[in-house]
């Protein structure tokens, strides 16, 4: 469906494993060489591990596509059988028809000749048990009557045992414990790092076609599949697919984290209504309500409501046609790339205490680094800083725009510099106090902006200034306060030296009908 809306030939995504689709991180070629392995040189009994989703079948599939004619296997992908049913499929699989044994001591009489036979004529011969840990403790028996066959010092059959993490537990049973010490190898598959899941994601939309991978899924979104499938790649193959199914139904060519985010909230399953603590009436204990004519009132009530969602959609619409049209526009020049990590909260906080006070040099915490850095810790200004404790969710960058009105790099630097303790400004801890020095201390000259909206709750410049600024444009928020029309937010774009280069950026912007309003104004240093 959205393959050619992406330039793509193919879905990248599919949780089908299919070869060529292959993605062998550090972890997944340590899994494989130690599979390869373990049949070259008949290493006997191997236990491969893994989390739901981690690419334990994706590995199999890789062997047994790699594997030559000089070996033959086995693959049992459901192990929910009986031990009569377990005979059967092995005697079906070996020997390639229906044969019935009177006995189990028949059926292995006549399985190890057909073993020794393999041998003889220089054939390996694997079994490998998919989804191992539902194994029945007889069957694990059985598995072990088999790995006792040998010849000449020499394994006549490999067994792969593969499994979620359970599957180790139920090897720690006494009842298992002389299968346990027949196992030779063994290696369990850890989820992917972020590097592993950019590279993850980058090769298969390679594969299917796209030249560029970082041209479909900005890094934040990336940074958030990684969050939210704790690199899981079953997981992030659903994040991916469905992400791109949203980025098509929005006309959208580049995926977000909040897009990502939205994906993940629709497929995670909500509790209960009804709490376990709850108690379901009996309808005795129901009271009966007197009847409330409300004829003449909810006439009213839908008319206010349908007036309420056409404004607020209408609001939406323009914030949204806006930002589709400076996406197709705004040049390089004047973007700053400021990647956020999605948090648990994705909206600046409306309660964000700040604390004005004088802070003595004594107060900041002294920078690491050459002695003339520390200067800059011990200026004495006569402004007032500004100290704000972190709460879930907050970002630096969202507390910059709540405290200074907008954010952008030549800020967040500031903010830096007088907080050494933030080595990553994506992320603070709970209960951290961040410092926002005065913005005198920037030393910048009176600059220009392009005002491009204005809007009078601050929910609408809020969502636009996050969206514009996720995409990675130079944007501000402006309060303003007027007599008449009370306080509203402004939203402008760029940072020009001088009005000419702002007014010039804005007729460029009413010319090719990008936002119906483009005006140069002076922006205000705090």
């Amino acid at each position: 469906m959205y393959t050619d809306f992406y330039n793509l030939k193919e879905k990248p995504f599919n949780l089908t494993p299919s070869p060529r689709f292959l993605y062998l991180g550090e972890s997944h070629k340590k899994a494989l060489n130690l599979l390869t392995y373990g049949v070259i040189e008949r290493k006997g009994l191997i236990l491969l591990t893994g989390e739901i989703g981690t690419g334990k079948t994706t590995m199999v599939h890789a062997l047994l596509n790699n594997i030559d004619k000089t070996t033959r296997y086995i693959h049992l992908s459901n192990p929910l059988l009986s031990q009569k049913e377990f005979i059967d499929y092995l005697a079906f699989s070996a020997f390639k028809k229906k044969v019935h044994f009177k006995s189990k001591a028949d059926f292995l009489f006549e399985f190890e000749e057909f073993l020794r036979q393999c041998m003889q004529d220089q054939k390996n011969f694997v079994l490998i048990v998919d989804e191992a840990h539902n194994l029945s403790f007889k069957l694990l028996e059985e598995i072990r009557l088999l790995s006792n066959m040998e010849f000449a010092d020499e394994k006549l059959i490999n067994i792969f045992l593969v499994g979620q993490p359970e599957l180790n537990k139920k090897l720690g049973d006494p009842r298992c414990k002389s299968l346990l010490q027949r196992i030779s190898s063994r290696y369990h598959i850890p989820p992917l790092d972020f590097k592993g899941t950019s590279d993850y994601i980058a090769t298969r939309l390679k594969i299917a076609g796209a030249k560029n991978g970082n041209d479909i899924f900005f890094k934040s979104a990336i940074k958030a599949i990684h969050h939210y499938s704790e690199g899981y790649p079953r997981v992030i193959n659903i994040l991916a697919d469905n992400s791109l199914l949203l980025g098509y139904s929005k006309g959208r060519k580049k995926i977000t984290d909040t897009m990502v985010k939205q994906c993940y909230e629709d497929m995670s399953l909500e509790d209960s209504f009804l709490e376990s603590s709850q108690k379901i009436p009996e309808p005795s204990e129901i009271k009966k309500m007197k009847p409330v004519h409300t004829g003449r009132y909810w006439k009213w009530a839908a008319a206010l409501i349908f007036i309420i969602v056409i404004a607020a959609v209408g609001m939406s619409q323009i914030r949204r046609g806006i930002l589709g049209r400076l996406s197709e526009f705004i040049s390089v020049g004047h973007q700053v790339p400021l990647d956020r990590v999605p948090g648990e909260q994705e909206q600046l906080p409306s309660d964000v205490q700040t604390e004005d006070r004088k802070i003595e040099p004594g107060d900041l915490m002294q920078p690491e680094g050459p002695k003339e850095m520390h200067g800059i810790f011990q200026r004495k200004d006569k402004e007032f800083f500004k100290s704000v404790i972190a709460k879930p969710g907050d970002t630096v960058i969202q507390l910059a725009a709540n405290v200074y009105g907008r954010a952008d790099e030549k800020i967040l630097n500031l903010i830096q510099k007088y907080n050494p303790e933030i080595k990553d400004i994506d992320w603070i801890d709970v209960g951290q106090e961040i410092i926002f020095p005065p913005l005198s201390l920037l030393d910048q000259s009176p600059t220009f902006t392009v005002h491009i909206a204005s809007f009078e709750p601050f929910k609408y410049a809020r969502d636009l200034f996050q969206e514009l600024l996720k995409e990675g444009y130079e944007v501000y928020i402006i309060p303003v306060y007027d007599t008449k029309k009370g306080k509203f937010f402004r939203v402008t774009l760029g940072n020009f030296k001088n009005r000419k280069e702002a007014e010039n950026f804005a007729a460029t912007i009413l010319k090719k009908g990008i936002s119906d309003y483009a005006e140069a104004i002076w922006l205000e240093m705090r």
